[in-house]
């Protein structure tokens, strides 16, 4: 019997037959089996590693399936006389197609640098509603992408899992030179840890109408009465004239759109470690109630609205403002049918008007590119990653899609006829904050969500709808260690007084 240092760790999320797989592609890599040796048989290979059969039989098919072992009929399972020169692969998953371009661009400029060395791209495009899920099930499987392009809030939930690799252990001098780059919303500064790339950012806003306000003489709205009057004013011309997804069928889009009109108040979820979730927060939820039912400003049926629905509305004619993200300007033209000159005359895009006792607010989002401590190549998947951020890139794809660089000096580098809207985007960046950064986060939103459909449906009051969601959210994170990233903070107590 071979005294082996390889062992087959039963108990793991990473299938045995693909641990004896690697075990044996490193023992021919090694020399200690060379081209013509005859391989233990499935008998042996069963009691030196304590496995059963099945495993083994997979093992020795795949790698004779890709020419590193040949069989021989009677004789045995050979080592392949001339072994196959192995490929490099990156396996990615993305969200949507568009995220395909710069990652073929990015392999191509690797390949380049070194030579013209072959890597071969699989991306796997799955949408954004089964992208989380369809990871995990991955990473359970022990078959977890090299590259994902996540959602921003999950990145803390995953590298709380422990499913991600640390950039700044692979590259420090590059990942403190890229975070020197970034916006503040983007980074924290205060640790040199960095879990993930993000290539592109968008903010949450008002969009609209340019064209009827400024054919009514009116201007975009700065403040909540300002919001109400400018709605009420476009009711000549549609039933709703405001629109925004006010429930959980929505997902983290209401979040991402309602929670800036919690922060204009003054308010916040989280404050100095705790829920804060107070007077703020029902003044806040009163006025989401009030713009469906009091002054009939929004459907009722926000409540049931998918994550497109306010920006079809307004890219239809049937809304004269929807809250929604910058990054929906490639849907609203293609509905509407606007070029982006058209679509510059015709759309504008602002802030959550200020509440009060609170200033004009907006979140910071967007996509980010994480590693899998699973990957096969941890270089490969972060030189890949690096090229995909690389300010060339980043200018490219950002101002095809209407995105907003995340690195400072690529806005500062935008031509100002070709980039307008990514520039647009980047100056409500500077204001921007960014959701919370911990492993509960979307726990939390779902919480979030629920208090807002609860109230606007009048399922509950907003007081008793604040109330519920304030005590859920403690017990969700009265167990968590990571420090609550604090949002919103103020000592302003104003409320906005709800109808009757």
């Amino acid at each position: 019997m071979r005294n082996i240092e390889n062992k087959i760790a039963k108990g793991t999320s990473l299938p045995i037959y693909r641990q004896l797989k690697e075990i044996i592609k490193g023992q021919i890599g090694e020399g200690e089996f060379k081209p013509g040796d005859r391989l233990p048989t499935e008998y042996e290979l069963c009691e030196e590693y304590a496995i059963s059969r099945a495993p083994v039989r997979q093992a020795l098919a795949e790698l004779v399936n890709e020419g590193l072992l040949y069989r021989q009929q009677g004789s045995g399972t050979f080592v392949n006389h001339v072994l196959p020169v192995e490929r490099k692969r990156l396996r990615v998953m993305v969200s949507e197609d568009q995220w395909i371009p710069p990652l073929r661009k990015a392999v191509k400029l690797y390949s380049k640098d070194r030579q013209g060395e072959d890597v071969a791209l699989k991306v796997e495009t799955l949408g954004r509603p089964q992208l989380h899920a369809k990871i995990l099930s991955a990473v359970g499987r022990g078959d977890a992408p090299d590259l994902a392009l996540i959602d921003w809030a999950w990145v803390a939930e995953f590298a709380n899992l422990h499913f991600l690799k640390r950039l700044d252990w692979i590259d420090p001098e590059w990942v403190n030179a890229f975070k020197a780059d970034l916006f503040p919303a983007f980074v924290d500064r205060s640790t040199p840890s960095l879990y993930g790339v993000q290539p592109e950012a968008n903010v949450s806003v008002i969009w609209y109408r340019k064209d009827w306000f400024a054919a009514e003489g009116l201007l975009p709205p700065q403040r909540w009465d300002e919001l109400v009057l400018a709605a009420e004013h476009f009711k000549r011309f549609v039933r709703f004239p405001l629109a925004f997804a006010g429930g959980r069928q929505a997902g983290e889009t209401t979040t991402y759109q309602l929670l800036p009109f919690l922060w204009s108040t003054g308010g916040g979820l989280f404050a100095h470690g705790k829920v804060a979730l107070d007077g703020r927060a029902v003044s806040a939820l009163s006025f989401l109630v009030d713009l469906v039912h009091r002054y009939r400003l929004a459907s009722p049926d926000v409540v049931s609205f998918d994550w497109d629905k306010p920006a079809r509305l307004f890219a239809e004619g049937n809304a004269a403002l929807s809250a929604g993200g910058s990054y929906e300007k490639p849907l609203i033209q293609e509905i509407s049918g606007w070029n982006d000159a058209a679509f510059r005359e015709k759309v504008g895009c602002i802030s959550i008007p200020a509440g009060p006792g609170g200033e004009k607010a907006t979140v910071a989002g967007g996509m980010v590119y994480v590693i899998f401590r699973q990957t096969r190549d941890e270089k490969l998947a972060f030189e890949v990653l690096k090229r995909v951020a690389s300010p060339s890139l980043m200018r490219e794809f950002c101002t095809r899609t209407g995105r907003s660089p995340t690195r400072i000096s690529v806005v500062a580098a935008l031509d100002e006829q070709e980039g307008w809207f990514s520039r647009r985007v980047s100056k409500l960046i500077h204001s921007a904050q960014a959701r919370l950064d911990i492993p509960e986060y979307d726990r939390v939103s779902e919480q979030f969500q629920l208090m807002v459909e609860n109230a606007v449906s009048t399922r509950l009051s907003p007081q008793e709808a604040v109330s519920r969601a304030r005590e859920i959210i403690e017990a969700l994170i009265s167990q968590a260690k990571p420090p609550i990233h604090k949002v919103g903070e103020s000592t302003e107590s104003a409320q906005y007084e709800p109808a009757g």
